[in-house]
């Protein structure tokens, strides 16, 4: 089931969801493709074992959106903008490595920006037909992941119990507030 939502005060709308990948690809391929199905908007690929459930794709959206309007964007493309916040991190090589499809990628989440809805949702199911078999359960944070997202961006324990509530919950306001503080490392 697609997750939609929309960018307020922007006219931009999001649509996310979790795939299992068609094996073998070719990255470059298979991001060229999709690239070319939802144009003339936007998509971005990650690996869904690195993303803290579609709220956290949401909220580095509104994060790279906000950037974009302010001037304080580092990418050129809103789509890469996206990568970043994603990430956590100012550097797009290093947000491709860390967050980004690699040909070991086996579980990606598909965001696809438009700036209509309907667009948006058409746009995603061109695009979503070209990845392999939908599955929004690979957004969810199980245990394994938040361990592997706490190591890769180095969240204490402490950091987690200070946020409180679900550890789920605290580990994707971390890394949003994280992505939000990108501008800053400039």
């Amino acid at each position: 089931m697609v997750r939609r939502a929309s960018v307020k005060d922007s006219p931009w709308h999001l649509c996310v969801g979790g795939f299992k990948l068609k094996a073998p690809y070719d990255v470059e391929s298979l991001l060229g493709e999709v690239t070319r199905a939802v144009s003339p908007h936007l998509a971005q690929l990650f690996d869904a074992d690195m993303v803290a459930g579609w709220e956290h794709l949401y909220l580095a959206t509104v994060n790279a959106v906000r950037a974009f309007q302010s001037g304080y964007n580092i990418a050129r493309s809103l789509s890469m903008e996206v990568l970043l916040y994603v990430s956590c991190r100012d550097q797009i090589a290093e947000a491709i490595r860390l967050v980004g499809v690699s040909s070991e990628t086996e579980r990606a989440a598909l965001l696809v920006l438009a700036e209509d809805e309907e667009e948006c949702l058409k746009a995603y199911g061109r695009a979503s037909r070209l990845l392999g078999e939908e599955d929004d359960s690979l957004l969810e944070v199980d245990e394994a992941k938040l361990r592997r997202l706490m190591e890769l961006h180095e969240i204490s324990e402490e950091e987690v119990e200070a946020i409180g509530g679900p550890r789920a919950e605290a580990v994707t306001l971390l890394l949003v507030e994280r992505g939000a503080l990108i501008p800053a490392m400039r």
